[in-house]
């Protein structure tokens, strides 16, 4: 059973072994064939304990890793990191831990506004950093060529999983620019009104695996309407990724799809 405890602004989980197993090997496998991705994720590893020092104490920390404060305290300033063995360990338990639904939620809440908009809840840059950090490490050994985001919201989510995965990113734009060809996305909003996105067709190949972020899923149509363009490129979808899922009218929608929906909020919103 997860059992789920409360510290600040954040939420933790306790994985089970064989989770932490089974993405330890996945890390080992995509970045211990040389020198430069195994100093990668060292300093990866500190990244993740800074970005996590102001919400969890290091008593909290030292449960989660099974590291004496100490020496957590040492790699939080920085004066040293932790070895390869060390640095997979910490990624694999924080990234199992973290729960991220309940520290989005808590963002949305702290908006208190009836309108979501994305882009003010993912206002905080370390945020975003540790969302990236954390999706990353759920997509290693997926290979992914290109990044899509299906509204501007995610583009600094984005742009910072495009640096992690060295993959372009492919922005779903809502305005055409002359000399460049589209595939368009014709969805309706309401029985009289519709809009069109726009896809860079130079940008996307049959030979791509492509990685989509979403903001906000409610009824599914729009999404459902993107995913059924890329289908037609011949790409390949290894993930899914939906930072907030509205309800569960789009479940029926996009029931086809393994869609990652990172929190979710029941009506009434």
């Amino acid at each position: 059973m997860v059992r789920n405890t409360v510290i600040r602004s954040i939420a933790i989980r306790t994985p089970s072994e064989g989770e932490i197993r089974e993405i330890a090997e996945h890390i080992v496998k995509a970045y211990g064939f040389n020198k430069f991705m195994k100093l990668k994720i060292r300093v990866l590893a500190n990244e993740v304990l800074k970005l996590l020092k102001p919400y969890l104490p290091y008593k909290i920390l030292s449960d989660l890793t099974n590291i004496p404060e100490s020496v957590l305290c040492r790699y939080v300033r920085g004066n040293i990191i932790p070895s390869f063995e060390q640095a997979v360990n910490i990624l694999a338990k924080i990234s199992l831990s973290i729960d991220i639904d309940y520290l989005l939620k808590e963002l949305v809440e702290e908006e208190k506004s009836n309108i979501i908009d994305l882009s003010r809840v993912l206002k905080d840059p370390y945020i975003i950093r540790l969302l990236s950090i954390i999706i990353c490490l759920k997509t290693i050994g997926k290979d992914v060529s290109k990044i899509i985001a299906t509204a501007e919201a995610v583009t600094p989510l984005a742009t910072l999983l495009s640096i992690e995965l060295n993959a372009p990113v492919v922005l779903i734009k809502k305005k055409a620019y002359p000399g460049i060809h589209y595939y368009t996305v014709i969805v309706p909003r309401s029985p009289k009104d519709t809009e069109i996105l726009y896809i860079d067709k130079d940008l996307i190949s049959r030979k791509d695996s492509l990685l989509i972020i979403s903001d906000v899923v409610y009824t599914g149509r729009t999404l459902k309407t993107i995913l059924d363009i890329l289908e037609k490129t011949k790409a390949r979808i290894v993930d899914i990724f939906v930072i907030l899922g509205l309800g569960d009218e789009w479940r029926n929608r996009l029931k086809n799809y393994d869609i990652k929906v990172l929190t979710h909020l029941p009506p009434p919103f």
